[in-house]
């Protein structure tokens, strides 16, 4: 592997391939933050104990 230039070392992947793989974590993350929040403000409103 090392020997290949359009390579990325560790994971082996080209860079469009890197960089493709790297904008579906950054997707996924962001839909994981928002059903977070989501779930955080539905947990406050009916929390009777925090009223």
């Amino acid at each position: 592997m090392s020997d290949d230039p359009n390579r990325v070392w560790p994971s082996g992947l080209t860079l469009p391939e890197a960089l493709e793989l790297h904008k579906h974590v950054i997707d996924g993350s962001r839909i994981f933050f928002l059903i977070a929040v989501f779930a955080h403000i539905l947990a406050y409103t009916y929390s009777p104990w925090l009223h």
